[in-house]
C-alpha cells in the first residue's frame, strides 16, 4: 500500500471510531433509528375474518423489494407430517399491487411459486383468499367460533426471505376476544413476531373461543390453551396433570430448551398432534375428559408431542436439520424420531403417577400385539418404513397391513427392547434414558446419522449392539423379547399359553383369513391375509361374500365357519363387480398366541432395581 493511502486509511478509521463513540455517548437519534429499522419485520401479514361462516381467511402480506423480479413460494408440507399436501390448492384468488396501488404483473411458475415483475417497484402488497376447512393439526380451520392457523398452509413469502423477520397481525371479529401463540407479542395483543420463516411455520395461532390455564415450573411459564371447551373439560385439572408429565420429562432430559411452552388443545371431535419448538397442537373430543381411558389417551398424546420438544425439534436426523418446505426429505431414522418418542409417551405418564404400572403395561401390550399380528412385519423393516413414509405411511390402502409396518408402533416396541437390552448388558447401570441424553448433548445442533445413533447406544451399553440393530431395525426378522426379564416383565400369561396349546390340539378354530364389514346377509371383504385360505382361493378385497355351501351368510363369516371342520372344502358364492362367482376355500386352523406383557412374580434384587429405575418408585 502507498504511504499516502495508508495515512488516509488511518485517518478515515480514526474518524469512524470517533463517530461511533459520539453515537454511543450521545445516544443519537440516528443510532436509535438504525436499531429500530434493523428490528422491523421484513414481511408483515394481516389476517382478516370476514367470511368465517364460509371457512375463508383473507391474508395480506406487505414487503419491500429492490429487484427487477421477485419470486414467492408457499410450503407444500408441514414438518412432522411427512407427506406433500399441496397447500397452494386452497388459495382461491390473489391480487398484487405496488406502493401506489398499481397492479404488479405476476405469473404462477410452479404449483407453489409465483414470479413478480417488480422492476421499479419499491414495495408490494399481496392479498389472497384462503379456504380453511380441514380440522387437522397440519392444515387450517376457521368458523364462527374460532380459527386455527398453521404457518405452512397459510403464509406465502419471498423465496429469499427465509432468514428475515415476519410479523402477523390478527384483525379479530368483535365477538372474538382472545388469541394464543408461542411467538412473542412486542407490538401488542394479536400481533406476533417471528424471527424467521422457520419460526413462523413452527408456531400455530388460535383465536376466538379460547380458554387459557397457566402453570409454572421452576419459573418457566406453561399454558394449556383449550379451544372449543364448551363446559365439558376441567381445564384446571388437565393443566395440573400436564404439569406432572412435564416435570417427569424434564428429568429424563436434564435440560429445558424453551422459555415458554403452550399445549394448544383443539376440542373439536378430531384426533392428532403435531410438535413444535415451544408448543404443540393436539386435538381431542369434548367427551374425552370424562372417560378415563380416553383421557389417558389424551395425556399420552400430549406427552408424545411434548417429548418431541427434545427428540425431533432439536435432536433431529441430519437429513432433517434444515427443512426444505417444497420437497420430500428422506431419512431412515424416523423410528428413532417417532418410535422412541411413542415409547416414552406412556413411560413419562407412569413415572409421573398419572397412570398405574399395570395400565402402562396394558397400553404397551396393545402396541406389541398390534405389531405382532400384522403380516407386514415380515415384509418391511423399520429403516424401510422410515424412508418410505412419504409414499406409504400417510396413504394406507386395503393391503397396507399385509405389506407395511408402522415406525410408530414397531418403533415403540423396538425402543422398549433396546432399553431392556442396554439395562441387561450394563447390569442395570445404564438405559435408553442415558442414550437419549448423550445423543442430545452430542447432536442437538447439527443432527445425527443412523450410524451415530447406533454408535452412541453401543458406547452407553459398553457393548457392540451392531448385530442387534441389524436384526431388529434393518431386517424383517421376528423381534427378540428375551431381554425383557431384566425389567421383571414377561410375554403372555403362562396359563393362557397352556390353554392355547390345548385348544390348538383339541378344538382349534377354522379360519379363512378375510375381514370386513357385514352388510345385511353378506360381507364386504376389506382385507385378505397373505397365504391364508382365502388368499389361496383368489378372494379379493371389495368382493361381496354372499353364501357358503349355498346358504346365505348372516352377520359375517366367522360364526358360519364354526359349523365346519378344518380342512373341509367349502364353496363360497361371491359377487365381484356385479358378477357372481363360486370359489372353493379350505379353512385352516387359526394360530393363537397371547402377546400381552405381564409382570413376573418373585423378582430378584436386580429386577426390582431395574423396574424401579424404569417405571419410577
Amino acid at each position: 500500500m502507498h504511504p499516502f493511502q495508508l495515512a488516509l486509511s488511518l485517518c478515515l478509521a480514526r474518524c469512524c471510531l470517533l463517530a461511533a463513540a459520539w453515537l454511543v455517548a450521545s445516544n443519537a437519534p440516528v443510532q436509535a433509528a438504525l436499531l429500530v429499522q434493523a428490528d422491523k419485520p421484513a414481511i408483515r401479514y394481516e389476517i382478516d375474518f370476514p367470511e368465517t361462516r364460509n371457512h375463508y381467511l383473507h391474508v395480506t402480506a406487505r414487503f419491500k423489494t429492490k429487484k427487477p423480479k421477485t419470486e414467492l413460494m408457499m410450503a407444500t408440507w408441514a414438518p412432522g407430517s411427512y407427506l406433500i399436501r399441496e397447500y397452494a390448492r386452497h388459495i382461491d384468488s390473489m391480487t398484487i399491487v405496488d406502493q401506489a396501488g398499481n397492479p404488479v404483473k405476476f405469473e404462477k411458475t410452479k404449483k407453489n411459486r409465483w414470479m413478480l415483475q417488480t422492476k421499479g417497484v419499491q414495495s408490494v402488497t399481496l392479498k389472497y383468499r384462503l379456504y380453511c376447512n380441514e380440522m387437522t393439526v397440519r392444515t387450517n380451520w376457521t368458523g364462527n367460533a374460532y380459527s386455527m392457523i398453521n404457518g405452512a398452509p397459510t403464509f406465502i413469502t419471498p423465496v429469499d426471505a427465509r432468514q428475515k423477520k415476519h410479523s402477523v397481525k390478527l384483525n379479530l371479529p368483535k365477538h372474538w376476544k382472545r388469541s394464543a401463540c408461542a411467538l412473542a407479542t412486542p407490538e401488542g395483543p394479536h400481533e406476533y413476531l417471528a424471527d424467521s420463516y422457520d419460526d413462523l411455520v413452527d408456531n400455530p395461532i388460535v383465536a376466538g373461543n379460547v380458554q387459557v390455564y397457566p402453570f409454572d415450573i421452576d419459573g418457566v411459564p406453561h399454558q394449556l390453551v383449550n379451544v372449543g371447551e364448551s363446559g365439558y373439560w376441567d381445564g384446571v385439572k388437565a393443566a395440573a396433570d400436564l404439569k406432572k408429565m412435564v416435570v417427569a420429562q424434564q428429568k429424563i432430559w436434564g435440560t429445558v430448551p424453551y422459555k415458554k411452552y403452550l399445549f394448544i388443545n383443539m376440542i373439536s371431535e378430531a384426533t392428532g398432534g403435531l410438535e413444535h419448538d415451544s408448543c404443540t397442537l393436539i386435538m381431542a373430543s369434548r367427551w374425552s375428559f370424562r372417560d378415563a381411558k380416553k383421557y389417558q389417551d389424551w395425556l399420552s398424546l400430549a406427552s408424545h408431542e411434548f417429548f418431541h420438544t427434545w427428540n425431533v425439534r432439536r435432536l433431529r436426523p441430519k437429513n432433517l436439520v434444515r427443512y426444505d418446505y417444497e420437497n420430500e426429505m428422506f431419512t431412515r431414522s424416523l423410528w428413532v424420531a417417532e418410535g422412541v418418542t411413542s415409547y416414552y409417551e406412556d413411560l413419562a405418564l407412569v413415572r409421573s403417577g398419572l397412570i398405574t404400572r399395570q395400565e402402562f403395561l396394558e397400553r404397551l401390550s396393545s402396541t406389541v400385539e398390534k405389531v405382532q399380528v400384522k403380516p407386514g412385519r415380515k415384509v418391511q423393516s423399520l429403516t424401510e418404513a422410515s424412508f418410505d413414509t412419504w409414499i406409504k405411511f400417510y396413504r394406507p390402502d386395503e393391503n397396507s397391513k399385509n405389506t407395511r409396518v408402522s415406525y410408530y408402533s414397531k418403533g415403540t416396541v423396538a425402543a422398549f427392547l433396546l432399553d431392556a437390552k442396554i439395562r441387561t448388558v450394563s447390569k442395570g447401570k445404564r438405559s435408553l434414558d442415558h442414550v437419549m441424553r448423550e445423543m442430545y448433548e452430542k447432536y442437538s445442533e447439527g443432527g445425527y446419522t443412523q450410524e451415530e445413533f447406533r454408535a452412541t447406544a453401543s458406547e452407553v451399553a459398553r457393548v457392540d449392539l451392531s448385530d442387534w440393530f441389524v436384526k431388529a431395525i434393518d431386517s424383517t426378522d421376528e423381534l427378540d423379547f428375551s431381554e425383557i426379564g431384566v425389567l421383571g416383565v414377561g410375554v403372555g400369561d403362562e396359563e393362557s399359553k397352556e390353554d392355547s396349546k390345548e385348544d390348538k390340539n383339541s378344538d382349534p378354530q377354522p379360519w379363512v383369513g378375510v375381514s370386513g364389514p357385514a352388510e345385511g346377509d353378506s360381507l364386504i371383504v376389506s382385507s385378505v391375509v397373505p397365504d391364508s385360505p382365502a388368499y389361496k382361493a383368489g378372494i379379493q378385497t371389495d368382493d361381496e361374500l354372499i353364501a357358503v355351501n349355498d346358504f346365505r351368510l348372516n352377520g359375517g363369516i366367522a360364526g358360519r365357519l364354526e359349523q365346519f371342520e378344518i380342512g373341509e372344502p367349502l364353496e363360497v358364492l361371491l359377487s365381484r363387480r356385479g358378477q357372481l362367482l363360486r370359489v372353493e376355500v379350505v379353512p385352516a386352523a387359526k394360530e393363537k398366541f397371547n402377546w400381552s406383557l405381564r409382570f413376573v412374580k418373585g423378582l430378584n434384587k436386580r429386577q426390582k432395581r431395574s423396574q424401579e429405575t424404569w417405571l419410577g418408585k
